[in-house]
């Protein structure tokens, strides 16, 4: 074997090495969104939480995703991807350990905080050190790889959830984190992927303020208008629910202003001016909308109207899992072939189709019609997370990856935060409307208004979608997937 050929072999197995602890990594945070809403009930009781503290874990972790992502992002641009990773990796673990052995409600919202953060500093350098270790021909069918076994642990995180709640406790929910971390920090150090360091060396702090001081009330209002609906109140009379959504959308359209204008802002808005590059963003915000409610909702209704037992109701969510597994590949190999537009389109429509689909089953408590649904948004998923991403994160030079990646990874996490947030208020004021709470009513009626009220917020969890599918056909270009011109961002790895 001569000397060229052994050093292409071992950059061949090195960048196979970055995509295993990369894609380890992210399944950690999307099992992180899934898993730990089927231990909410034996959380809650054996720290003494409510429903509404209940609903806080998971709402701590996903804000501080959306509040953060950006600055993880821009951390990984200043320090390095590599450095950021670690350390997220490992502040992960210890967050982990923090939650896992959590005796008070307050020792646990600190505790998912961490977790927040730790994935803020993951996310964006992982799918950048991913696309720099692969040339563009190939990004494609790393990319499926790096999202779509994500996503195939994410429709598998209630079923894990349940089975590991049922035979081993609820810590262990947290504590099975400790050996993936373990496993990802050996793997980087090994690979010892490509790294670049931006030369611009500002943070706009200000701007992260900003973020931090917007989105948190805005979905904080939100989810109250369901709280207020469920006391017997009107939350559009609510002058706390009113507050928190007027601040939060005021301090969020300043931070929005002050991003177009900043010099060297924390978030660079300016980039959407490729209009291909802002309806990737869009997508996968929308899409995370549809996604996350669903998840969230799907469990809890399989267990109040259809009588599931929590495992049985993590399960119910598979049919989206199998599409996911089949598809994910085929899609990374169609955006090599012929770019993003194509699979996006189709996906998107699939998605909205699959999520009216089930939005009817829930209406009429039809558990066969409902899988009919997830399995066509399974579909849709596949064909379209993982194109979106690929293409957003192509678009731009190496050293500015991780900032287009924390980017495009707030605003998916904005979506997943407010779309939980639209859900389950919508849910909730329905319940009131269609009388689920009525004092004195059969058994069977409530079970049929619950059934009503979690079909109208499916219906309107399927707006995410919706929007995904005009952002694609409206600014997504046909063609072949592009690269940029830095050299830095198209050759593959090769140290």
């Amino acid at each position: 074997m001569t000397g060229a050929h052994a050093q292409h072999d071992g950059s061949q197995q090195r960048r196979w090495l970055v995509l295993v602890a990369m894609t380890g990594s992210l399944a950690m945070i999307f099992v992180d969104m899934t898993v730990v809403g089927v231990a909410l009930p034996k959380i809650g009781g054996a720290l003494g939480m409510g429903d509404a503290g209940q609903a806080w874990i998971v709402t701590s972790y996903l804000l501080t995703l959306a509040s953060l992502m950006a600055l993880g992002g821009r951390i990984g641009d200043l320090v390095g991807k590599v450095p950021a990773f670690i350390a997220g990796v490992l502040l992960f673990a210890a967050a982990s350990v923090v939650c896992g052995s959590a005796s008070t409600a307050s020792h646990m919202i600190v505790g998912r905080v961490l977790q927040g953060v730790a994935a803020c500093l993951m996310q964006p350098a992982s799918g950048a050190l991913v696309i720099g270790a692969f040339a563009p021909g190939e990004r494609g069918k790393a990319m499926a790889v790096y999202v779509g076994i994500p996503l195939m642990f994410m429709a598998l995180g209630p079923v894990l959830g349940g089975v590991i709640v049922q035979h081993l406790g609820w810590q262990w929910v947290f504590w099975l984190n400790l050996p993936i971390a373990v496993g990802a920090v050996a793997l980087t150090v090994a690979a010892r992927p490509r790294d670049a360091r931006s030369q611009d060396r500002h943070i706009d702090w200000l701007g992260g303020a900003m973020l931090l001081c917007g989105l948190p009330p805005l979905v904080f209002g939100i989810q109250r208008m369901g709280a207020v609906a469920e006391s017997g109140g009107a939350p559009w009379r609510d002058p706390a629910t009113l507050l928190a959504i007027t601040w939060g959308a005021a301090v969020l359209a300043l931070f929005v202003r002050r991003q177009w204008r900043h010099p060297r802002p924390l978030l660079r808005l300016h980039l959407f001016a490729d209009h291909a590059l802002a309806a990737d963003a869009i997508t996968i915000a929308c899409m995370q909308f549809a996604m996350t409610g669903l998840v969230i909702a799907g469990s809890v209704y399989a267990q109040e109207v259809l009588g599931f037992t929590p495992t049985q109701a993590g399960a119910s969510l598979l049919p989206m899992l199998a599409p996911v597994i089949l598809v994910v590949h085929v899609a990374g190999r169609w955006y090599d072939r012929a770019g993003v537009r194509a699979p996006a389109s189709w996906g998107t429509a699939m998605a909205t189709a699959g999520m009216l689909v089930q939005a009817a089953g829930a209406w009429v408590m039809s558990y066969p019609v409902m899988a009919v649904g997830m399995f066509v948004l399974g579909l849709g998923i596949a064909f379209t997370m993982s194109p979106t991403n690929t293409d957003a994160l192509g678009r731009v030079s190496h050293a500015d990856r991780g900032q287009v990646s924390g980017l495009v990874q707030t605003l998916r996490q904005v979506g997943g935060s407010v779309g939980v947030a639209i859900v389950a208020a919508t849910v909730s004021i329905c319940l009131e409307w269609f009388g689920a709470r009525a004092d004195g009513a059969a058994p069977e009626a409530v079970r049929e208004a619950t059934a009503h009220a979690y079909g109208v917020g499916y219906a309107v969890a399927s707006l995410g979608t919706l929007g995904a599918l005009v952002a694609v056909r409206r600014w997504m270009k046909p063609g072949k997937p592009g690269s940029v011109t830095s050299p830095a961002a198209s050759a593959p790895a090769t140290n």
